[in-house]
């Protein structure tokens, strides 16, 4: 009698594989909790550095563009202070009485000429900058495709395996409950015919 006890309490009762289905599935409630919470975090910070990468983008097509405007409006603060240190010179020249004369012209030619010199090595230099800058950035975006790309193929495998698992598991239960209810009726119908 004691056996048809035992087989209707592990048939209504819990055991070891309920219990191990239970923290299985509350395992993976809490790995999709993770997974959201790290979604939401990487998705506000790919955007923000996007945008980041999208304006040094912009800066380098500006410099590489061929447009001298707007090349000069990427360097705006070095051609601006050329120009000002060269407009401060002439204004010098003027007030000291020496702007009158054939030397005079000549200054003021050669500090155009110097201006322009100062901007255009700037440029320059720029130009040469934004194209390293330019292909750093480009390798950047790719790799960083490259690896959404692999985290999202790896996620789908995983929860893949994580299904197919689970099914194993849930089909496992199924067996036990129903080899506990053969138990149990092989236990009662003994104990009938003992009698």
């Amino acid at each position: 009698m004691s056996g048809l006890i035992t087989g209707i309490g592990s048939l209504f009762g819990g055991n070891a594989a309920k219990t191990d289905r239970k923290n299985e599935l509350q395992g993976i409630g809490n790995l999709n909790n993770v997974f959201n919470f790290g979604m939401k975090g990487a998705t506000g910070e790919l955007g923000a550095g996007s945008a980041l990468q999208g304006a040094a983008g912009d800066y380098y097509s500006k410099l590489l563009s061929g447009n001298r405007t707007a090349a000069l409006s990427a360097i705006a603060p070095v051609a601006n202070t050329a120009t000002a240190q060269a407009d401060a010179a002439k204004r010098q020249a003027v007030a000291s009485g020496t702007a009158r004369g054939g030397g005079a012209n000549a200054a003021s030619q050669q500090l155009d000429t110097s201006t322009r010199a100062t901007v255009d090595n700037a440029l320059n230099a720029a130009k040469a900058e934004a194209a390293r800058g330019a292909s750093t950035l480009g390798s950047t975006q790719v790799s960083q495709a490259a690896n959404l790309l692999g985290i999202g193929s790896n996620a789908a495998a995983n929860e893949a395996d994580i299904s197919s698992q689970s099914r194993k598991t849930s089909q496992q239960l199924h067996d036990q409950a129903v080899s506990a209810a053969g138990g149990l009726v092989d236990t009662a119908i003994n104990a009938i015919f003992a009698l």
